[in-house]
C-alpha cells in the first residue's frame, strides 16, 4: 500500500479547495496531480492517491469531485 505524508496531504487539499457557496469543493483530478508534482511520486497509482486525498479532505469538511475520466486522453487523439 502506498503511503503519502499527511503534510502533503495537507497542502495539497488547501491548495485545491476551492469556495463555493455551498462550502468547499476539491476535484481529485487537479489534487492528485498537484500531489504527484508536490511529492515527485509519479509511481503511485491515480486511486491510491485519490483515496488518501479524499479522506483528507473529507475530514476538512470538503466535498469530494471525483472528476478524472478514464480515457479522456484517448478520446483528445481522435
Amino acid at each position: 500500500m502506498n503511503s503519502f505524508e499527511l503534510i502533503d496531504l495537507l497542502c495539497v487539499v488547501d491548495a485545491c479547495a476551492s469556495d463555493r457557496a455551498a462550502g468547499y469543493l476539491i476535484s481529485m483530478s487537479k489534487a492528485v496531480e498537484e500531489l504527484r508534482v508536490l511529492t515527485g511520486d509519479f509511481v503511485s497509482s491515480d486511486e491510491a492517491a485519490a483515496n488518501a486525498l479524499s479522506q483528507v479532505a473529507l475530514e476538512r469538511g470538503c466535498a469530494v469531485l471525483f472528476d478524472e475520466q478514464p480515457g479522456a486522453d484517448i478520446v483528445g487523439e481522435l
